[in-house]
């Protein structure tokens, strides 16, 4: 029986860090993942080794489910969720996920109007300033903890906007 696409939405990953029913944690394994979202399409492992749960020699392991990007430690460890390449300038859940607001999280979108967004839809967000990165980009980081981070393409151009160029979630230690 073929599983149907999950509806999945942005918008309360971006408040809450939540996607669907996935609340992601650090100690969280690639199994427990699938359980909840289904089978990834690909995943990636160190050196083409092929996935073991229990064989630390594949590690780290990548799990996409089309552009979101699942990436493990170890057989029990969840570093983070990230996106940084987009399928018609939005993320894609690929054979999974069916993103119901993915041009909230348009790639090439400006700061500026992303903070109107947030701003319309109550969603908190913090600027952080992080040596280094200036002017290059900034980074976001919204009430579910997912950074944004914003980049201009010529920091030499003052009159450069910074727009999206990747997204992700950490998870604390």
């Amino acid at each position: 029986m073929k599983r149907k696409k999950q509806r999945i939405s942005l918008g309360e990953f971006l408040q809450t860090g939540r996607l669907g029913r996935l609340a992601p944690v650090r100690n969280f394994s690639l199994e427990a993942l699938t359980a909840i979202l289904g089978r990834p399409d690909c995943v990636e492992t160190r050196d083409g080794i092929p996935y073991e749960a229990e064989s630390p020699d594949c590690f780290p392991v990548i799990a996409c489910y089309g552009t979101l990007e699942f990436h493990f430690d170890s057989g029990q460890t969840l570093y983070c969720i990230f996106c940084d390449a987009f399928v018609s300038r939005v993320p894609c859940g690929g054979l999974q996920i069916r993103f119901t607001d993915a041009a909230l999280l348009r790639h090439g979108r400006s700061m500026s109007d992303f903070l109107h967004d947030a701003q319309a839809r109550r969603l908190p967000v913090q600027q952080e300033c992080r040596p280094g990165l200036l002017p290059y980009a900034r980074v976001l980081t919204t009430s579910g903890g997912v950074e944004l981070g914003f980049e201009v393409d010529d920091p030499e151009d003052a009159g450069e906007m910074p727009t999206l160029r990747w997204f992700s979630w950490t998870a604390g230690v």
